[in-house]
């Protein structure tokens, strides 16, 4: 009789369910396995034959990895990756940063700061305008 855990790695072994399997541990740690600037233009796109695809989000972006290729290939060994391979694509929705409104209330010092910033400008209207600019900025923060 065998255990649970190896009827279950012969399951997913026969049917072919490693690079999935790979490929969801290297999305959840994507961040943490390149680092931000990268992570924000590439994710994980498949694996086969031990080779992972990245999307790429610009030409240049995927010309700029050309060069760290070999040390974006050392920080996924450990998912059982051999090589990787760039492709240009969008990159999906979870893997760029969400903006999330907050509870936030301006200080004092919010409103001075936007109150100086504005009182160079003359015209009352793009005063305004700046100034709901900013304390809607000053609102928000980037949330992971």
């Amino acid at each position: 009789m065998h255990s649970l855990d190896h009827i279950l790695q012969k399951l997913v072994r026969d049917l072919k369910l490693e690079g999935g399997l790979a490929i969801t541990s290297i999305c959840n740690k994507w961040t943490a396995t390149v680092g931000d600037t990268v992570a924000k233009h590439t994710w994980p796109d498949s694996i086969r034959n031990k080779v992972l695809t990245l999307i790429v989000d610009t030409p240049q972006w995927m010309h700029q990895l050309s060069f760290y290729k070999d040390d974006i290939t050392e920080k996924v060994r450990k998912f059982d990756v051999d090589s990787i391979r760039f492709r240009i694509g969008k990159i999906p929705k979870p893997a760029v940063e969400k903006v999330a409104e907050t509870d936030k209330t301006l200080t004092p010092d919010d409103l001075a700061f936007i109150e100086n910033t504005i009182s160079t400008l003359k015209d009352s209207e793009l005063q305004e305008q700046f100034r709901k600019l900013l304390k809607h900025g000053l609102t928000r923060k980037i949330t992971d």
